[in-house]
């Protein structure tokens, strides 16, 4: 399986992003040189949530959203939540994958808390589509 990973620069996106438009930011690519089909994450995923996938067969570009998560501030938590994330959407995949494209927000946003100013969880935006084997 073929694992893809890019990072969109979240502090670049945000700052020339219109200001009368709803912060949605997303990772545009050509994708027509691979192989198999897209489905694409299309919303917020919870642990235990049936995904949301949209298909980009007959696109000439994919569009891969990424979504906020709020995650604790404890590395060991943050990364057991996103384990879990992607555990609980192995069941829900439309077929057998041959790609995994992973698109990561930089920098994670720390959240602090008020009285100490001590990180209490982190806000991380990530999306992801996926290549399932043509049928």
């Amino acid at each position: 399986m073929q694992l893809i990973v890019e990072t969109l620069d979240m502090e670049k996106t945000r700052a020339h992003w219109p200001q009368e438009t709803p912060f949605a930011p997303a990772l545009i690519r050509d994708h027509k040189r691979d192989k198999g089909h897209w489905a694409v994450l299309t919303a917020p995923l919870q642990p235990g949530d049936e995904p949301h996938w949209s298909y980009a067969e007959r696109d000439e570009y994919l569009r891969i959203p990424l979504f906020p998560y709020v995650l604790s501030g404890r590395g060991d938590l943050a990364l057991a939540f996103m384990l879990q994330l992607g555990l609980s959407c192995a069941g829900h995949l439309p077929g057998r994958v041959t790609g995994f494209y992973v698109v990561t927000g930089n920098p994670v946003e720390l959240l602090l808390d008020p009285d100490t100013d001590e990180p209490v969880s982190m806000r991380y935006w990530i999306g992801f589509a996926v290549i399932v084997e043509e049928t």
